[in-house]
This record gives C-alpha cells, structure tokens and sequence, in this order.
C-alpha cells in the first residue's frame, strides 16, 4: 500500500512535469488513461490515483465521460485562505488591506505594460462593467474581469497566480458595499480613471487611483458594519 501511494505521487509529479514541459494551458485536455500509463510505464489504476491527487490539489480537473483538464487556476483552491472560516468583519477589513498592497503596484505595472490587446480587453470589461452597475444587476462578474485584465497586462505570471486570492475580496466586498447610496456611481467613476491611467501608461496615476478605489471600498464595508 505504501509503495503504491509512493508511486502514485511520482506518478503525478510527472504528470506535472508534462504539462510544464508541453505547455498546457488552462481547459487543456491531457492525453487519456491509456496513453499516460503507456508513456509514463505504469498501470491504468495508479494514472487514475495520480490524476485524482491532481484533482485533489485543484491542478487536475475530471470531467466524467469527457476527460481530465488542466484546471482554470492550477494548484489554486476556491479559498486558499480560509477566509470564509473568518470573522466576517475582521476578514473584510484584513482583505482590503491585502488589496491595497497588492493591487495598486500591479496597476502601475499595467501602465507600463499593458498592449494595445489589453487595453481593447480592458475597455469591454469597463463597458460590461458600467452596463451592470447602471442596470442594476449584479456587477461582480465584470468586476473580477476588469480587475483580471490588470493583472494580466502586467505581464508577470506570478501575479497571475494571485489574483485569484484577491478576487475573494473582491466576492465578499460587494455583497457588503453593494446597498450603500451612490457607492456604485463613485465605483465605475474609479474604474473608468484607472482605466485611462492605463491607456495613458501613466503609472504613477494608475497605482494612485487603484489605491484610491481600494480605500473606498475599505470606508464603505466599514460604515455598511457600523450602521
């Protein structure tokens, strides 16, 4: 039993090492059971026992009857925090601190960065943006999107990585500021000045403004607690 378990944790080791090498992306199917077993010289049973400790590790995803796919945000789970154990006002607080000092740097790299692809992504994800908000509806999607498309016109992967951990606070901030008189129109105000920081490349406005909507954010989850 130990040596299977040994072996299967190799085995996934190599699997990783495969996409790696291979350069899958995200939504990339991996080649299936059979020809795993057969290039890595292993049984089907421990390719399936490795797949499923990718899957546990949120790197693998298994689609029944479709096949196994490179997860959307390899080796990142839902809430790799904890932060929905927290004290909701505490984690609040806590997650809009952890943004300030992660997102006004990435939004200054953005400026010097981003391509002229990035900037048309960014402009839709504003529109989706101010379409919401001016709707009515829920606008957290386009929110993450717009908050996204920075992240990656900086051009770093790491902070690609990241991101994801911070869209939580993202999640949680709406749900807690969303109900505030004139918060939404202050909101896409915020949105469209980093966005044409951005345009500009003019970084040192960009890391400003992003501080600013974050300290915004932080003020109005706090009075929405308080009140």
């Amino acid at each position: 039993m130990f040596d299977k378990v040994v072996l299967s944790e190799k085995v996934a080791d190599s699997i990783k090492k495969m996409i790696v090498d291979n350069e899958l992306n995200p939504g990339d199917k991996l080649s299936n059971e059979i020809a795993l077993s057969e290039a890595l010289n292993v049984s089907r049973s421990t390719v399936r026992e490795a797949i499923k400790l990718l899957a546990s590790m949120n790197i693998l995803e298994v689609r029944r009857g479709v096949g196994t796919f490179v997860s959307a945000n390899p080796g990142l789970t839902k809430d790799p925090f904890g932060v929905s154990f927290m004290d909701q006002e505490h984690m609040l607080r806590d997650l809009f601190e952890l943004r300030r000092i992660i997102e006004p740097p990435i939004a200054a790299l953005a400026a010097e960065r981003a391509t002229t692809k990035d900037i048309s992504s960014l402009e839709l994800a504003f529109e989706a943006l101010k379409t919401a908000i001016l709707s009515g509806v829920n606008h957290t999607e386009s929110d993450i999107a717009f908050h996204n498309i920075i992240a990656k016109s900086s051009k770093n992967p790491i902070i690609d990585r990241i991101v994801p951990i911070i869209n939580e606070g993202i999640l949680i901030g709406y749900d807690n500021t969303k109900d505030i008189p004139d918060s939404l129109d202050i909101v896409l105000h915020h949105h469209e000045q980093i966005l044409e920081a951005i345009k500009n490349k003019d970084s040192v406005s960009a890391m400003r403004l992003m501080d600013e909507h974050l300290r915004f954010g932080s003020v109005q989850a706090n009075k929405k607690f308080h009140s």
